[in-house]
């Protein structure tokens, strides 16, 4: 398993990831990342790509299996989401953290996970990442792999978010 940084030349292999989650979550009835298929992308992924925030995930056999930007620099989604948690200056915020569609259910969510949490140990303190509030799998998923509830929070819309965070700190 390899986490590598995006280069700008990637740009659109990691738009095209972007837009097969969505079209993924749009087969299951979701609406979450609705923007992306209608050419928006509220958390300026391309822009990420361009800053080195944005990773690929690659298996054993070199192939491309997900995707995460890790923001050091809490966005305006963060800043309203957070709120009522605080922030903390050596955090990192995970955002269109994706396992693409042909390889889930094969535990690469729990190892791409795993490898945000080696590649940010030493840089911050935490890893902080929100879903929907009515997703019980990705709840329950995200709790499995030692992140904790930090509470919920909801957007300009009203859509409820539960937040999750990962102390890198405790990490033996």
């Amino acid at each position: 398993m390899e986490l590598r940084k995006a280069t700008i030349e990637e740009t659109e292999t990691a738009m095209l990831l972007l837009k097969e989650s969505a079209e993924w979550l749009k087969s299951i009835r979701s609406n979450q990342w609705s923007d992306v298929l209608q050419g928006e992308d509220k958390h300026g992924l391309a822009d990420a790509v361009a800053r080195g925030e944005v990773f690929f995930f690659y298996n054993s056999k070199n192939h491309l299996v997900g995707m995460v930007a890790a923001w050091k620099n809490p966005t305006e989604w963060d800043r309203l989401l957070w709120k009522t948690v605080g922030f903390n200056k050596e955090a990192c915020y995970l955002h269109r953290v994706i396992i693409r569609p042909a390889y889930r259910g094969k535990s690469y969510g729990t190892e791409l996970l795993s490898a945000l949490k080696l590649e940010f140990s030493g840089e911050v303190s935490e890893l902080r990442l929100d879903c929907l509030a009515s997703n019980q799998k990705l709840k329950q998923f995200y709790e499995k792999n030692g992140f904790t509830n930090s509470g919920s929070s909801s957007d300009s819309n009203g859509n409820l978010f539960e937040l999750f965070l990962f102390e890198l700190t405790n990490q033996s």
